[in-house]
């Protein structure tokens, strides 16, 4: 009868490691899916940010070009210039409408900081951070670009590649908008 406790003890414990074994490697499994799911919560969240930071700068551009009266863009495409309309002391557009050269509004980005930084007569203000010279797809680009349409309508184009997060987070966002500036007059 001793024998016979011995090895029913020893058969338990063949089934414990076994078991605990089993257990180890399902808890390795749901650990490493958990991991994956919270790097891709990760990517989409820096997706979301960029797309929010993206939206809101080119909200602002947007609201500031429509009033434009002229506009320009340097020679590289990196720098854009907007002169809203002359206004007098109360606030109201002088007739006939003539750019305020006194107070331009110049957008500038840098693609060493990564930055989109607009300059007013106030003093300047970073719009944006994260900025990069290529778009998601490795090619380089130009972020401001202006064409004439017809007398008086120009439109802005503005394109920002945006890369938010780091390492296994990284997320690269495109932004594209054209602007039509409809009150433009040549200079």
């Amino acid at each position: 009868m001793g024998k016979r406790c011995r090895h029913l003890r020893g058969s338990m414990m063949l089934e414990l490691f076994i078991a605990s074994g089993l257990s180890v490697m399902v808890i390795a499994l749901l650990v490493a899916t958990e991991l994956s799911a919270l790097r891709e919560y990760q990517r989409a969240l820096s997706r979301n940010t960029a797309g929010r930071n993206a939206y809101n700068a080119l909200r602002e551009i947007r609201g500031i070009a429509q009033q434009a009266v002229q506009a320009s863009v340097n020679g590289s495409g990196t720098q854009a210039v907007l002169l809203l309309p002359q206004r007098d002391a109360s606030g109201a557009i002088r007739v006939p409408v003539q750019p305020d050269i006194a107070n331009p509004i110049t957008l500038t980005v840098d693609f060493s900081a990564g930055t989109l930084t607009m300059t007013t007569g106030e003093g300047s203000r970073v719009l944006l951070r994260g900025l990069s010279n290529r778009t998601p797809q490795g090619a380089f680009y130009s972020p401001f670009t202006l064409t004439q349409y017809a007398p008086g309508v120009q439109a802005l184009h503005v394109r920002l590649s945006i890369v938010q997060g780091s390492g296994a987070t990284t997320a690269t966002a495109w932004f594209e908008e054209t602007i039509f500036l409809r009150n433009t007059i040549s200079p």
